[in-house]
């Protein structure tokens, strides 16, 4: 069991070095906070205005960029006037929820109500065993074989996500949470690529 486990460990430890080149989308919000914090400190005077229009700067780029691929998936499955209404709820809705709140508190913990939210998702498929997520989101033949160990390695990993979050929240500042922010779908893409290949190798159809 100790050796399987620890077998499992170094596959997923290896599969970071054969990550593939990121997509601009994911590094732009990032560098757009990393920039703009700087600058707005500067301009800015207060603190909380500063991290809100930082945040709102890289959250509204992010949405941006996802919101072609939001439709098309959304689209797949609903009605093109309830898509609209999802989206917009989703996306610019929140967004101005969050702007209206004017709450940096807030705002870092919405980041943590979203990996609670994926969590849970992922905890239903595995109670009822349909795991309809994780055959949506990766619909591989390969990754047949893998649905069970799949959605439990990602009901862990949201709620590491959402321990990481409230720890930073609790012990840094926020400019480091924020940078935090605004690196982190770099992060989850190298994360979650490497857990993918790991399941795959050692649950993967042949």
């Amino acid at each position: 069991m100790l050796d399987a486990t620890l077998d499992s460990f170094a596959q997923f430890i290896r599969s970071f070095r054969r990550t593939t080149p990121f997509p601009v989308e994911i590094m732009l919000p990032g560098l757009l906070i990393l920039f703009a914090w700087p600058l707005l400190r500067i301009w800015l005077d207060d603190a909380s205005t500063t991290f809100m229009v930082a945040f709102v700067l890289g959250m509204g780029l992010r949405l941006a960029m996802k919101s072609r691929l939001m439709i098309m998936r959304t689209r797949a499955h609903v009605s093109t006037p309830a898509t609209v209404a999802l989206i917009l709820l989703a996306g610019p809705g929140v967004l101005a929820l969050l702007i209206w709140s004017a709450e940096p508190l807030l705002c870092q913990r919405f980041l943590s109500l979203y990996f609670v939210f994926a969590a849970a998702l992922y905890i239903i498929d595995v109670v009822d065993g349909s795991y309809a997520i994780n055959r949506f989101r990766w619909p591989q033949p390969e990754m047949r074989g893998t649905d069970a160990v799949m959605t439990r390695v990602m009901v862990i990993y949201n709620l590491a996500m959402v321990l990481a979050n409230e720890t930073l929240i609790h012990h840094a500042s926020q400019t480091t949470w924020l940078l935090y922010f605004g690196l982190l779908p770099l992060a989850t893409n190298l994360i979650r690529t490497a857990l993918v290949r790991t399941v795959q190798e050692g649950y993967g159809a042949a």
